[in-house]
């Protein structure tokens, strides 16, 4: 639940999208996670539950989110959590490959960021979110530009709200994910 993570004024990926972010990337334990633009941590904290013998790099350069992911490490005892703290692409230089990244945010930078991932693994599955339309448009073009086909698909979303004795639902931002896997024989999705 969203309310077990510390949050502070830090953006985070809401429960029902890390939900819908972990299935694309399809978890395995024992791989190698990114979590570019981690923010509070809580997709990092999720990957590092599920992969338990894996790698997980949250890679943020805020200082105030750094310090929230560090807390939420603690918090859920996520000792495979490893905190990169600086901007991407500059940041992922030395990681290891990664079997799965996740792109909550990329300030700007994700043509490089993509390109990073690919570099160290061909066959990277990736899961981006985009709140934006601006930043879909982005994704899009930077994953055909490298010559991969996203799939993308919209979630909305909405969470009840007490309104005197009835229950209301409150409209969320709809966010896209846009996902692409690169298997031995070339792109599937």
């Amino acid at each position: 639940d969203d309310g077990v993570f510390l949050r502070g004024d830090v953006p985070m990926t809401k429960q029902e999208v890390r939900a819908a972010v972990l299935a694309k990337l399809a978890v395995r334990d024992g791989e190698t996670y990114w979590d570019v633009g981690a923010g509070t941590g809580s997709v990092s904290v999720e990957l590092s539950l599920l992969a338990p013998r894996g790698r997980v790099c949250a890679v943020e350069c805020k200082g105030e989110a750094c310090a929230l992911i560090r807390a939420n490490r603690e918090r859920f005892g996520t000792c495979n959590l490893e905190l990169i703290q600086g901007r991407a692409p500059q940041a992922l230089a030395d990681l290891p490959a990664p079997d799965g990244v996740f792109i909550g945010g990329s300030d700007g930078e994700l043509f490089p960021i993509l390109q990073a991932a690919v570099e160290k693994n061909s066959a990277v599955r990736v899961c981006l979110t985009a709140i934006a339309v601006e930043t879909l448009g982005a994704a899009a073009a930077a994953l055909t530009h490298l010559g991969m086909e996203p799939r993308i698909t919209q979630i909305p979303g909405a969470r009840r709200r007490p309104a005197g004795g009835l229950h209301l639902m409150l409209g969320q931002n709809p966010v896209w994910h846009s996902t692409v896997t690169r298997g031995a024989v070339g792109w599937r999705w």
